[in-house]
């Protein structure tokens, strides 16, 4: 929880989001690194190629669409761990390295229903910590063929033309924005 009480938020709605993070979990504690049904902490991230003129995104099957890497805590406590699990386990990548261990934003996060593993998954909230991460784009890459139907590099330029989640499209631009500082 560190993570998010350290977190300089960057814009009103960072803010908010941050205040409405703390407020859950001093009601819920530890609950949240765990899968509630309401709301819970995941940990995502955008990897860019060495230039920055890339990002890696995978085709997520069940949001439809090109996008970040990332996933619940399961139970664990390390956003930092957690986010780049999710990157080499979604990517195939072995060689990723934190562009800064903080985060580079948080939001909480609308999912909707939708059907996972033969299961109903209701609407929920995930209270995301994000991080920036580089890789070399020639290292190989390999599908994670139970959760995606592709993994490549995008150039930044045509991110909105790949991204069918246009509400996740600004906070991709977002975090491009905030990694070029």
């Amino acid at each position: 929880m560190d993570i998010i009480l350290n977190y300089e938020p960057q814009d009103d709605f960072e803010a908010s989001d941050k205040a409405y993070m703390i407020r859950a979990y001093e009601l819920f504690k530890e609950k949240l690194y765990f899968r509630q049904e309401f709301f819970h902490f995941t940990a995502s991230g955008i990897v860019f190629n060495q230039t920055k003129t890339k990002v890696l995104l995978i085709y997520h099957k069940i949001y439809d669409s090109w996008g970040w890497m990332g996933g619940h805590m399961d139970g664990e406590i390390d956003f930092n761990y957690v986010a780049l699990k999710e990157i080499k386990e979604e990517s195939g990548l072995k060689n990723v390295d934190f562009i800064s261990k903080a985060p580079v934003s948080i939001e909480i996060l609308p999912v909707w229903m939708h059907h996972k593993n033969g299961g109903v998954i209701s609407s929920h909230q995930h209270f995301n910590v994000s991080f920036a991460f580089m890789a070399d784009e020639n290292e190989s890459l390999e599908v994670n063929s139970l959760e995606t139907n592709g993994v490549k590099w995008v150039d930044i330029s045509d991110i909105d033309k790949v991204v069918r989640e246009v509400d996740m499209l600004p906070i991709y631009h977002k975090i491009i924005n905030r990694v070029f500082k």
